[in-house]
């Protein structure tokens, strides 16, 4: 056989070459969504590994301080004064770079116990963080039910008097039912704790939809489960202005799903 015969017998005709792409753009169809969803589950496990141990650290704060529940509420810019499970508002610009807000124990309880700054970070949250034109990292996405452990300052936008507010261990009514510590949108987190309003539909913070339409939530009998959320309104988490803090949804079964696992009458 000449050498020109055998270049036409091992070459692929075109239509050959055709199917071969063809095939490989099927497979990668096929594949990408499996890598995409498998990418997504495993943001989820550690978000909630992350959770878990926020949960495990309120429960330790709690053993090794007579059942008194850590600290939360509105920060005190004062060290080693009337200290918060953590600090930071990040309405103030440089507070969303400040670590030492959640890893300094002379302003926060929970440094004590947990040293890495990345459990304070859902992995499908930006990494990064926007301030005076250059990017950081992101140091938080979770803050507390703010029915639970408030010291200090009443809240000067959520009525509490009327409401069951734990301030120790055993007065924690139902606590698979009570929300602990959910993961909050990214451009809602400001203050340590979440707010519930319990008097009108409206959120105070949105809470986070990046795992699928859901987030991940730690409750007070320490398990932690993924919510799904129903209502566009929340999964969306739009506000023209998210440090109002009052951004109204008439009907939003999601807002009535927080009032129901925030906190109860007293």
């Amino acid at each position: 056989m000449n050498l020109n015969a055998r270049r036409r017998i091992e070459a692929l005709t075109l239509v050959e070459l055709l199917a071969v792409i063809a095939i490989i753009s099927m497979l990668a169809a096929v594949l990408l969504p499996v890598l995409h969803t498998a990418k997504g589950r495993a943001k989820r496990i550690q978000c909630t590994n992350n959770e878990k141990q926020l949960a495990t650290t309120w429960f330790l704060y709690a053993t090794d301080n007579a059942e008194k529940l850590a600290a939360n509420g509105i920060p005190i810019r004062v060290p080693t004064q009337n200290i918060k499970w953590l600090q930071g508002q990040f309405v103030i610009a440089e507070d969303l770079t400040n670590a030492d807000w959640i890893l300094n124990p002379q302003w926060a309880l929970y440094a004590r116990y947990i040293r890495d700054g990345k459990v304070y970070v859902c992995p499908g949250d930006p990494a990064t963080v926007n301030y005076q034109g250059s990017r950081y990292k992101r140091i938080r996405s979770y803050a507390m039910n703010n029915f639970l452990g408030w010291e200090g300052f009443p809240s000067p936008d959520i009525p509490m008097a009327d409401w069951n507010v734990p301030r120790k261990l055993g007065e924690v009514d139902n606590a698979a039912d009570v929300f602990l510590i959910p993961d909050v949108n990214a451009n809602s987190i400001c203050w340590p704790y979440f707010g519930t309003y319990m008097d009108r539909e409206s959120f105070f913070n949105f809470p986070s939809a990046v795992h699928n339409r859901g987030g991940v939530i730690s409750f007070c009998d320490g398990h932690v489960s993924y919510h799904h959320w129903i209502d566009p309104n929340t999964t969306a988490g739009y506000s023209d202005n998210y440090h109002r803090h009052d951004d109204s949804f008439p009907g939003n079964i999601d807002i009535q799903w927080l009032q129901t696992h925030a906190t109860h009458p007293k």
